[in-house]
């Protein structure tokens, strides 16, 4: 029996080391595998941020050549406007101008039948 006692001590010693270094490698194996599906989808996540944020740019810069085109729609607009209303400035002014020269042009004459009835009546008299 006291043969027996030691057999059995040194069995489960190597029966217990023998498990505990297969749970230390199933551990290990679960980490690397972790990391490896963690970096997997780190991957995954990158590559979709990616594709986010070249969408957000491509959205802005459409964005912008809309707004660019605004502008310059608004621009021409104002210009046109502007154009619009510098031709219809000039065209009262050309408009003051002509009642202004028709009222010369009346008073002159008006000026002028006087000048003619007076030399007239100098001419009769």
């Amino acid at each position: 029996m006291r043969v027996g006692v030691p057999i059995f001590l040194f069995l489960a010693a190597a029966g217990f080391h023998t498990a505990l270094t297969a749970s230390l490698e199933s551990a290990e194996k679960e980490d690397t595998f972790g990391e490896e599906v963690g970096l997997e989808q780190l991957s995954n996540l990158q590559k979709r941020d990616q594709e986010e944020f070249e969408a957000a740019q491509m959205s802005e810069a459409v964005q912008d050549e809309n707004t660019e085109e605004e502008n310059d729609t608004l621009e021409e607009g104002m210009t046109d406007r502007d154009g619009n209303v510098e031709a219809d400035q000039h065209e009262s002014e050309s408009d003051e101008d002509v009642d202004c020269m028709r009222q010369k042009r009346e008073h002159l004459e008006a000026n002028v039948e006087e000048a003619d009835e007076t030399t007239n009546l100098a001419e009769v008299e």
